[in-house]
């Protein structure tokens, strides 16, 4: 049995313990990745540039949801390349996670492990590159009314990384060391609210900005289903491009071309002026079965919309 010493000491060292899943730091280097994960909100709306140097306020909204994007004065918008950091995070921890070990949102590694993991050259240039990313990480300013906290909140805004430092000054010969990494409370609980999807290791290997944005819109929207449709003018949106719908649309039809998307397929029909992905996973009796499901939702809808219509005459 404890005396009241031993009871004080035991009491002290529990409050000196972390819990099980909560650590002060987290080595991304010593977690190898099975899988790679992205956000799920951030796949779905332009929370990035497709090009450096962007230095516009951007102001989005499709339905009840709402982006603004600031980026910082001088370093400019973030870069659909420069969430490859996003990424490589959430697929860390995620990984940590599925083997119950703890994590926490400040996140260290080796730039060796970033540039190797998201298949980046490891060359002398690419430090330099990295700490500009962080810079525009740090300098980009997000406000949303997307809300993963358990708080009720009409919107929240945070920085696309809260902050980042260099742990050792030299490395070997090179002028960075490891780097620490504070991932924004928002973008940690979208992790622990499983608003994450798997994606294709292919995707570190798309090199044009536009590709990337379609192929993560594809993968959130179209999914496991066989096929996804969506107008030419709400992709264009969903993109966050810049360019204007004459040139979106000849980039489009580059990609449809060749039709090199990691899992997905894509065609542009002129005459609806629709964008179709279709899902090249999946095997002919999964995409029959889709074919006759979504033929089925089609039906369903189509009976909802003349029951809705036949209930609004009848009120009049």
């Amino acid at each position: 049995m404890l005396n009241s010493k031993d009871k004080q000491r035991e009491s002290n060292l529990k409050t000196l313990r972390p819990r099980r899943h909560e650590i002060d730091f987290f080595i991304a280097d010593e977690m190898e990745l099975s899988s790679f994960r992205d956000e799920m909100a951030s796949m779905e709306h332009p929370f990035f540039a497709l090009k450096g140097g962007d230095k516009d306020t951007r102001k989005y909204k499709n339905g009840n949801t709402t982006v603004v994007v600031a980026p910082n004065a001088e370093y400019g918008m973030a870069t659909v390349f420069d969430k490859d950091l996003w990424i490589y995070s959430i697929s860390k921890l995620q990984e940590s996670m599925n083997n119950n070990e703890p994590v926490s949102r400040k996140v260290c590694f080796t730039p060796y492990d970033f540039f190797v993991t998201t298949n980046r050259d490891k060359g002398g240039k690419s430090y330099k590159e990295l700490q500009k990313s962080l810079d525009r990480l740090a300098g980009t300013r997000i406000t949303t009314n997307i809300v993963y906290s358990e708080e009720k909140q009409e919107s929240i805004g945070f920085g696309l990384i809260d902050s980042w430092r260099i742990l050792d000054d030299k490395k070997g010969k090179l002028d960075i060391g490891m780097v620490e990494v504070i991932l924004p409370e928002w973008f940690y609980q979208a992790l622990h609210k499983k608003k994450v999807l798997k994606i294709s290791p292919d995707y570190f290997r798309i090199r044009k900005a536009i590709d990337r944005r379609l192929y993560e819109i594809a993968r959130k929207h179209c999914g496991n289903q066989g096929e996804f449709n969506i107008s030419l003018e709400k992709l264009h949106l969903k993109t966050g491009s810049t360019a204007n719908k004459a040139e979106f649309k000849r980039m489009l039809k580059n990609l449809a071309k060749v039709n090199d998307l990691p899992d997905y397929g894509i065609r542009y029909d002129a005459k609806a002026d629709m964008v179709i992905f279709n899902n090249r996973t999946l095997t002919p009796e999964q995409e029959e079965k889709e074919q006759h499901r979504e033929k089925s939702k089609r039906e369903i809808y189509k009976l909802k919309n003349s029951l809705a219509a036949k209930r609004g005459k009848n009120e009049k």
